[in-house]
């Protein structure tokens, strides 16, 4: 098996991969790297692929856990945005300013359509359109955690929000924290809505991935494909050529 590592912004989320499946996964919190990556069966492991935007000491002390843990025959690896598979180009984006999380998420998307586009629905909401295997530029907002705790800790009358204020309508809100509430997530919605309908190119498929997925997927039209692995299937096809 395969293990494969999409260490973000928040948390540090792993696979064992196989056949083109996953047969298992968790997640790790930042302050609990060592013994996180111990309760994996390390026995398993044939090789590791990492692919991180967390700081570099801490990617490089992942790095460094999964090499002592491992066994002397496997490999590994880190995502290099240098080295992109033949059938993938960045174009004119400069790879040293676009995130490894966002590029594997269009490599994991890639064969849905010539003209696509992933939305990662995380921390932070990347936008990001593909044209025949080469990308064409993106967006990056807040996503729905990241929007809500930053009115929370900047407006000192709000307070902590409730997801149980949340109505799927998004209706104005009749209280403060309601309010805010529908305002994050019609913000969300709204940016994602507006960029569809500009994209570069008449979209063949619009691939949606990350925590807040299934909900974002509901509020976009009807065709949305929701892929909760769609990064990992981009790890993996970073090194397997696909």
């Amino acid at each position: 098996m395969h293990l494969l590592i999409d260490f973000g912004n928040s948390l540090l989320k792993w696979c064992l991969w196989i056949d083109d499946c996953v047969a298992d996964q968790g997640c790790i919190d930042p302050i609990a790297l060592e013994s996180g990556l111990r309760s994996i069966d390390w026995s398993l492991v044939e090789s590791v692929a990492i692919s991180s935007v967390a700081d570099p000491e801490l990617t490089s002390a992942v790095s460094v856990y999964c090499d002592s843990l491992s066994g002397p025959e496997c490999k590994v690896r880190q995502i290099d945005l240098a080295a992109l598979p033949h059938w993938f180009s960045l174009g004119t984006t400069c790879p040293e300013q676009i995130g490894k999380d966002r590029v594997v998420a269009m490599l994991g998307a890639f064969g849905c359509g010539a003209h696509y586009c992933v939305i990662d629905a995380g921390t932070a909401c990347t936008i990001d359109f593909v044209s025949h295997g080469e990308h064409q530029g993106g967006y990056i907002i807040p996503g729905l955690s990241l929007a809500r705790n930053s009115l929370v800790l900047s407006t000192a009358r709000i307070g902590k929000i409730a997801d149980r204020l949340y109505s799927a309508n998004l209706e104005p809100g009749k209280n403060t924290q309601q309010a805010v509430e529908h305002g994050v997530r019609m913000s969300l919605v709204s940016t994602c809505q507006i960029a569809l309908r500009n994209a570069p190119s008449p979209l063949d498929a619009v691939v949606v991935t990350g925590g807040d997925s299934e909900w974002l997927a509901g509020h976009l039209p009807d065709n949305v494909i929701v892929r909760p692995n769609l990064v990992f299937l981009g790890i993996h096809r970073f090194f397997s050529g696909l």
